[in-house]
This record gives structure tokens, C-alpha cells and sequence, in this order.
């Protein structure tokens, strides 16, 4: 089933709180000017939903889900997805030949470690 990221609208008040909504839930959608700039309105018969493009409001959501981590500061990654760690250098590796990674910040090193072995524990 197809997900989308919005922001659950109650009157004129927009929550912060991002959550997935189910696109087989969607009735219609509108465009409206909300503050400076215009939004898609999402209706459904659960409520109207602002979709959300809010990198915040992403990042939050996804660091709900299993497996995933904020490393850094913009850095999420999913940890069953990674290939190793190097906790000296601060780097969290999903492709080593390619060397794609994603940097841990000094003060997240222990929660990485933590989060880490823990799930590796399953």
C-alpha cells in the first residue's frame, strides 16, 4: 500500500507531527495558500491533512521506524542497511567500494553504539 508524509490539519491549526497516511484513504485534494505559499490539501473521511515537505518533520517520522537512526545532524540512516562502522573516523558505511556513508557526530557516537548493538542482539 502507497504512504505519503503529511501534517494532520484541525480548522487552521497545523500539527508538527508528521505521520503516514494510506493514499487509497485520499478522497480529493485541493491547493490553498497557507501563510505565504501554497499547500496540497488532502480530504479524507478521517480529516483534512497538509502534505508535508518539511525536512524536520521527516526526519522525525522516520526515526520512528525500526533499524532507523539519526547519526548527525541532517543524517539519518538505516542501520540494517549498513555494511559497517567506523566509530574513530565517524562513519556509518552502505556501500564501502562506492564509499557511501553517512557521518556520526561525536556526541551521538554512544547511542549509535548502543542502538547498534542492540539491534544486532535480535
Amino acid at each position: 500500500m502507497d504512504q505519503i508524509i503529511v501534517l494532520r490539519r484541525e480548522g487552521k491549526k497545523i500539527h508538527d507531527e508528521a505521520e503516514w497516511l494510506d493514499v487509497d484513504e485520499v478522497n480529493f485534494c485541493t491547493r490553498e495558500r497557507i501563510g505565504r505559499e501554497y499547500k496540497v490539501v488532502i480530504h479524507t473521511d478521517k480529516g483534512e491533512y497538509i502534505y508535508s515537505n518539511s525536512n524536520d518533520a521527516f526526519f522525525a517520522l522516520m526515526g520512528q521506524r525500526n533499524g532507523m537512526i539519526m547519526t548527525d545532524k541532517g543524517m539519518l540512516g538505516n542501520i540494517y542497511k549498513m555494511e559497517s562502522v567506523d566509530y574513530e573516523d565517524g562513519k556509518v558505511y552502505f556501500n564501502e567500494e562506492e564509499n557511501e556513508y553517512i557521518t556520526i557526530s561525536t556526541p551521538k557516537k554512544n547511542i549509535v553504539k548502543e542502538y547498534i548493538a542492540k539491534l544486532l542482539k535480535k
